[in-house]
């Protein structure tokens, strides 16, 4: 069976901070790929480097502070670095999209859920869209993300909402113009247990669905092994280990995985290794 080829490919990728002429270097030489149709975990603690690197590929981080010194990161072949902001707004939400990990900061509050998603499909499809088509399909999102009462939903304010209904509403709006990569951003992070389970067994449903591939950014390793086909760990902007989902938490081989691994509840670390 031919090797799924990659839909990012990030190569040598150079990034430092630079603030008040003093640089803080974030990664020096960093490499990896994204394959059509997987869900790439990347795990790490917290500072690892993990969000920066999936807002890298999304360009979203403010230049200045944020310096590329080398590398490219190429998306279907386009080295999205050297796009400017005009073409950049070709590719974000339309081709990549993503769900940031707080969505009561991420969603605008002081307008309804119906008229943030109204515009945004406006934006990613065509202006001409009547207001009223794109409520329409602001609602058939609202109900893929299984989202009950949409007509209630959709006007009504960020905050009068639950932490799962919010990241469903984040993922609704991410899904709205059909990407083909999403980048979700620790999205499970502030939520119970039981919510968590439930969105990430949406996130697999709709990918499966949408054939999307799936770039998850995580620090639990418990989502790790529910959702990952491939894993790659980060240390201090380094990417130490990466393979396979089996061979991570089975043959780990890096110190730092180990240690990762070693700080899982035993009795959750025998669940998962049989």
């Amino acid at each position: 069976m031919p090797p799924v080829k990659p839909l990012v490919e990030v190569r040598n990728l150079g990034l430092q901070f630079v603030k008040r002429g003093a640089a803080t270097t974030i990664f020096e030489d960093l490499s990896f790929d994204i394959r059509e149709g997987e869900v790439l975990c990347m795990v790490g603690e917290s500072g690892s480097g993990k969000s920066v690197a999936a807002k890298s590929i999304m360009r979203l981080l403010p230049q200045p502070p944020a310096e590329y010194t080398q590398g490219r990161i190429l998306f279907g072949g386009q080295d999205l670095l050297t796009l400017n902001e005009k073409q950049l707004c070709e590719v974000r939400g339309k081709k990549i999209a993503m769900v940031f990990q707080d969505a009561l900061s991420a969603l605008n509050p002081v307008y309804t859920i119906g008229t943030q998603m109204v515009d945004l499909i406006r934006l990613h499809a065509d202006k001409k869209t009547s207001r009223k088509a794109a409520l329409n399909e602001a609602k058939a999102l609202l109900k893929q993300v299984e989202i009950r009462n949409v007509d209630d939903v959709v006007k009504q304010y960020p905050f009068q909402l639950s932490g799962g209904m919010r990241q469903r509403v984040m993922i609704a709006m991410a899904l709205s113009s059909r990407p083909q990569l999403l980048l979700a951003d620790e999205p499970t992070t502030a939520l119970d247990v039981t919510v968590q389970a439930q969105i990430l067994r949406l996130i697999l449903k709709l990918k499966r669905q949408y054939g999307m591939t799936v770039l998850f950014i995580t620090h639990d390793l418990g989502v790790v092994h529910q959702v990952a086909d491939r894993v790659i760990v980060m240390k201090q902007g380094v990417l130490v280990e990466e393979g396979t989902k089996s061979e991570i938490f089975t043959r780990p081989s890096h110190p730092y995985t180990k240690q990762l691994l070693g700080s899982m509840p035993r009795i959750y670390f025998e669940e998962v290794n049989p």
